[in-house]
């Protein structure tokens, strides 16, 4: 089952002026040709990071997309699974964040946009993980 990620507005601001700033300034300033690898990377990543965040509940393992990034996570090894407000760097489009503690204290968090069905889907697979609510 795919849970994509939740999206806040001032992110998706953030991601748009990135962009320009990556593709729009190189090309507006006629200096382009000679500085437009490098930005066209960084915008493609920016674009990939905004389309393809989400996660997927697939047989026993999470699969976390982030932009061009895939890794997973063993659902038999989530320990717990807090709900945090926060905004630094995860596999999340928003502050509205689940953190997720899994195999020996490794830490992620991500931001799905439907918490429950996507909490649902991690305790058929693992009853036993510690669910703190806020």
């Amino acid at each position: 089952m795919y849970f994509p990620s939740k999206k806040d507005g001032w992110m998706g601001f953030l991601h748009l002026v990135i962009l320009f700033l990556c593709l729009g300034l190189p090309i507006l300033s006629g200096e382009w040709v000679g500085i437009f690898v490098v930005p066209l990377v960084l915008g493609v990543v920016n674009l990939l990071i905004w389309f393809r965040t989400g996660y997927r509940v697939k047989g026993e393992a999470l699969v976390v997309h982030y932009g061009p990034i895939t890794f997973k996570v063993p659902i038999h090894k989530i320990e717990r699974v807090d709900f945090i407000k926060s905004p630094f760097v995860g596999a999340a489009l928003s502050v509205d964040r689940m953190g997720i503690t899994h195999s020996a204290s490794k830490f992620l968090t991500v931001s799905p946009k439907d918490q429950h069905g996507f909490l649902q889907a991690l305790k058929e697979s693992n009853p036993h993980m510690v669910v703190n609510r806020p």
